[in-house]
């Protein structure tokens, strides 16, 4: 049989990575199906302690084989350093945080009603309901976070921590990091003699290998990060299937930022540096980048001039694949050529980049354009922007109410800014998953509180969260025990 092979690309330069990845054939895919199902079963009936056991076992693992991993996702996403050694020790924490929650099992919420025999007119049977897993589960790891959203990150760590094993569709931009991260898994799963099926890996850039992974019937749900047009093929897909099943997918996100008037006047230097920080970080690859910025109009060129004069400092970097390189292009080649669209700050390119090297930009319209054109729900990956001015502070709480579904929003304010503030929270509240005060949406913590997903198009369905304690909760289903005596 001849196999559809590709290669990886050096993010930094362009050119072809070694190490080729086939696209996985169907008898493959299915057969790692069908191991799944048969672990399912003996996963559910494994103690947390060694479900535990298990995951603490591949953190281990993986810190042992840190050089190699680092170095291949250095190449692969042209991420400094520094950002890759972040994201390894987020993911690697986040192993042993979840390690800790398969024995607390905060997602196996008991609720139990005793029977009352004598209840008239009819005796009342003793109920208990409780939480159980649901079964294999099919993740897909996002580009932008190879590490802790991918092989073994958020999907990974919250489906096995309720006793689900799990397939994953590697990310073709990163194929070698996924590889070494699933090997990984892999010697983990054979040391410790866990079933052959708790956990596959395989490669494909076709959209047909995803479709053929999530309709295979031993599929129970899916976990997808990646772009709105992707996580709608997959939706679509689940619900042709003969039985429709639950995907978490965490889509698009503009994450819009209000700047109240009289934060702005007391520290627009400060506001404008960590505005372009925040922007910046990861080069814009977030998907919590804040691509939105609403002010008063009479606050506008102070902060411009702030903030291009931080921008100018900053060096280009490379985008995370061509594809993405090209995809921002085509992005900013729309603002540029879109009616009543100013240009504030566009990074040139410098001699010795790499081809998919790029800097912030940064565009500005009336709060009237931004609606009218549909600005403000337009994403862009990359390391650009849009400041939306308004006349007033009505204006900007209009611009808010224009918002239909984001992962995060942030207000600056002072307290003298209160009365707007809480007429801004009101509608927040109706279109955010987290919102933020006087902060910036790159950079999460990671805790029982955390709410990383929203209304669509954040995500496909606003009450999950992909990160945090409660993703527990989306791979595990209620199920009532009626008149079952508490032995059995």
């Amino acid at each position: 049989m001849i196999m559809d092979c590709f290669q990886a690309t050096c993010a930094a330069n362009g050119e072809l990575l070694p190490g080729e990845f086939a696209e996985a054939p169907a008898n493959q895919i299915d057969a790692a199906c069908e191991r799944a199902a048969d672990a399912a079963l003996e996963l559910r009936e494994l103690s947390p302690e060694q479900l535990s056991e298990f995951l603490s076992a591949v953190a281990a693992e993986v810190r042992s084989r840190r050089s190699e991993i680092v170095a291949r996702c250095e190449l692969e996403t042209g991420y400094i350093n520094a950002r890759v050694e972040g994201e390894f020790d987020r993911a690697t924490g986040q192993l042993d945080l979840f390690a800790r929650l398969a024995v607390e099992r905060p997602w196996d919420r008991v609720t139990s009603e005793p029977a009352d025999p004598a209840r008239k007119p009819f005796p009342k049977p003793r109920m208990t309901r409780r939480f159980v897993p649901v079964g294999p589960i099919a993740v897909f790891g996002a580009c932008n976070f190879p590490l802790a959203i991918s092989v073994v990150g958020n999907d990974f760590v919250s489906a096995i921590a309720t006793g689900n094993p799990v397939i994953v569709k590697s990310h073709p931009s990163h194929p070698g990091t996924c590889e070494l991260l699933g090997d990984t898994v892999k010697e983990v799963v054979k040391r410790m003699g866990f079933p052959a099926g708790t956990f596959d890996l395989f490669h494909g850039r076709s959209p047909e290998t995803s479709i053929r992974l999530i309709s295979h019937p031993a599929i129970s749900a899916v976990g997808f990060t990646g772009s709105p047009q992707g996580g709608r093929a997959l939706a679509k897909a689940v619900l042709e299937r003969e039985n429709p099943i639950p995907i978490f997918a965490e889509l698009g996100s503009t994450n819009p930022v209000f700047i109240g008037r009289d934060a702005m006047a007391a520290r627009v230097g400060t506001i404008a540096e960590g505005f372009a920080a925040s922007l910046r970080f990861g080069n814009g690859h977030m998907c919590t980048k804040p691509g939105v910025v609403i002010v008063h109009e009479a606050d506008a060129d102070a902060f411009v001039e702030a903030t291009c004069k931080t921008f100018a400092k900053q060096p280009n970097l490379p985008m995370l694949s061509g594809p993405v390189a090209d995809a921002f292009d085509r992005g900013i080649e729309q603002l540029q050529s879109a009616a009543d669209v100013e240009q504030l700050f566009v990074a040139e390119g410098l001699d010795g980049e790499g081809p998919w090297h790029r800097g912030a930009h940064w565009f500005a319209m009336s709060a009237e354009t931004a609606i009218r054109d549909g600005w403000l729900h337009s994403e862009t990956f990359g390391p650009v922007s849009v400041l939306v001015r308004c006349p007033d502070e009505e204006t900007m709480l209009r611009v808010a109410g224009e918002f239909h579904g984001s992962l995060t929003t942030t207000l600056h304010t002072e307290t003298s800014d209160n009365d707007f503030a809480i007429d801004w929270l009101k509608v927040s509240e109706r279109f955010a998953g987290r919102i933020i005060l006087n902060g910036w949406p790159t950079g999460m913590e990671i805790g029982a509180a955390t709410q990383h997903g929203g209304p669509f198009p954040a995500s496909l369905d606003g009450r999950s969260t992909s990160v945090g304690h409660a993703s527990l909760d989306r791979f595990v289903r209620p199920i009532c025990y009626q008149n079952w005596p508490e032995s059995l």
